[in-house]
C-alpha cells in the first residue's frame, strides 16, 4: 500500500508540476508576443520612414544636383542606407521574434489540452483524501518518518528534474552565443576597415552583408537565452527553503538582452559594444551553469541521503 501510494503521488506531482509549468509559459509567452508585436509594428514604420529618405535622394531633383556636384550627395546617401540598413535588421530580428512567440504560444496552447490535465485537481484532492486516511490509520513515528522521506524524495526527484532541463538549455545557450561572438568578430573588423581607414562604399556594403549574416546567430542566441531563463524561472519556482537558487545571481544576465544591439551598427564602436555585451552575457551564463551543477551535486546527494534514511529505518 505504502508504495503505490508514493507511485501514486510521485505520479501526480509530476503532472501538477508539468500543467503549472505550461500554464505560467503560456500567460508569459501571450504577454511578450503581444509586447513583441508592438515593438515589431514601431520598427515597421522606422523602416518606411528609412527606405523614403533613402528614395527621396535617388530621385532627381535640383537641389540633389547640386548637392552632387558639390560632392556632399554621396555622403548624405551613404548616411541614410546606414540608418535604412540598421532598421532593417532591427526590423527582421523583431519579426524572427514575433514568430518565435507565436509559435510557441501555438505549442503551449496544444500541450495545454492534454487529456492527463482534464481532472488532475480532482485526482489529487482525492489522493490527498486518500493519504490522510492512511497516515490516520499507520500513526507510528516510523511511518510518519517514512512517509516525510518520501514526500521529500518528490521534491527533490522534481528539483533534480529542473535543474537537469535548465542546464541542458544553458548548455545551448553557451554554444549559440560562442558563435554569435566569432560572427560579430570578422563585422567588427570589416568595420575598423571602413571607419578607420576609409573603405568606401564598397567596404560598407561587405559590413553591412556581415552584419546580416550574423543576424541569424545573434537571434538564435536570443532564442537560446530566453529559454534558459523560462528553464531558471521553473527552478526557481521549485526551489524551497533547504534547496534555495539565489534568484538575483539568475536573473541579472537577463537585463542585457539585445533589444537595440543593432540600432546603430554603423558606427565602429556599437559593433565593438554589441560583442562585449554577448560576451558579458556568455560569462554570466556559464557562472549560472556552474552554479546548477553544484544545485545538482546536493541535490542528488540529498537524494543519496533520504535513501540511506529509509534503508536504515526499513532494516532497524
Amino acid at each position: 500500500m505504502k508504495e503505490t501510494m508514493q507511485e501514486r503521488q510521485m505520479a501526480l506531482t509530476l503532472l501538477k508540476n508539468e500543467s503549472n509549468r505550461i500554464s505560467r509559459r503560456l500567460t508569459d509567452a501571450e504577454q511578450r508576443m503581444r509586447k513583441a508585436t508592438t515593438e515589431r509594428d514601431r520598427l515597421e514604420q522606422q523602416l518606411t520612414k528609412e527606405q523614403r529618405d533613402v528614395m527621396r535622394l535617388g530621385k532627381f531633383s535640383f537641389l540633389n544636383k547640386l548637392k552632387e556636384l558639390t560632392g556632399s550627395l554621396d555622403q548624405q546617401m551613404e548616411k541614410e542606407i546606414a540608418e535604412a540598413a540598421a532598421a532593417e535588421v532591427s526590423f527582421n530580428e523583431a519579426q524572427k521574434h514575433v514568430d518565435d512567440l507565436t509559435k510557441e504560444v501555438a505549442l503551449l496552447k496544444e500541450a495545454s489540452l492534454n487529456p492527463d490535465y482534464l481532472h488532475l485537481q480532482e485526482d489529487w484532492e482525492e489522493f490527498l483524501q486518500e493519504k490522510e486516511l492512511w497516515i490516520r490509520q499507520n500513526d507510528s513515528a516510523s511511518q510518519a518518518t517514512l512517509q516525510k522521506i518520501a514526500d521529500d524524495r518528490v521534491r527533490v526527484r522534481a528539483m533534480i528534474r529542473e535543474v537537469k532541463e535548465a542546464r541542458d538549455a544553458g548548455e545551448k545557450a553557451v554554444r549559440a552565443l560562442d558563435k554569435a561572438i566569432d560572427k560579430l568578430n570578422n563585422a567588427e573588423g570589416l568595420s575598423m576597415w571602413d571607419t578607420f581607414l576609409g573603405g568606401g562604399l564598397l567596404v560598407s556594403a561587405l559590413k553591412y552583408s556581415e552584419v546580416n549574416s550574423s543576424d541569424d546567430l545573434v537571434h538564435q542566441a536570443q532564442r537560446a537565452l530566453r529559454h534558459y531563463e523560462t528553464e531558471l524561472s521553473d527552478v526557481q519556482e521549485a526551489a524551497t527553503a533547504s534547496f534555495q537558487v539565489n534568484k538575483n545571481d539568475i536573473f541579472t544576465f537577463t537585463d542585457l538582452f539585445f533589444d537595440n544591439i543593432f540600432s546603430d551598427f554603423a558606427v565602429h564602436s556599437r559593433i565593438t559594444e554589441g560583442k562585449s555585451k554577448l560576451n558579458e552575457v556568455l560569462q554570466d551564463v556559464r557562472h549560472i551553469q556552474a552554479q546548477l551543477n553544484r544545485k545538482l551535486e546536493e541535490a542528488e546527494g540529498e537524494l543519496d541521503s533520504l535513501d540511506a534514511e529509509e534503508k536504515s529505518i526499513l532494516l532497524s
